[in-house]
């Protein structure tokens, strides 16, 4: 059986962090920042980062890698 490579451990701000913990509980961008304080775009931004960070294309992607490393 071949060895498993472990995946780089993303490092997260604490607002990403936020960002992501509602995201996962299914929150719009509009929620998001409206509990955050925040305006949608930023929160757009938000979301772009961590999808980079991550480096997925979709939000399940997003969760999945987010779970995968215990993150979530």
């Amino acid at each position: 059986m071949a060895d498993e490579i472990t995946p780089e451990k993303v490092s997260l701000t604490r607002r990403e962090l936020d960002v992501l913990r509602l995201l996962a509980k299914g929150y719009t961008s509009t929620k998001i920042a409206e509990s955050l304080g925040l305006k949608p775009p930023t929160v757009m931004w938000y979301r772009k980062r961590l999808h980079k960070k991550f480096k997925v294309h979709n939000m399940a992607g997003l969760l999945f890698k987010a779970m995968e490393q215990k993150i979530l």
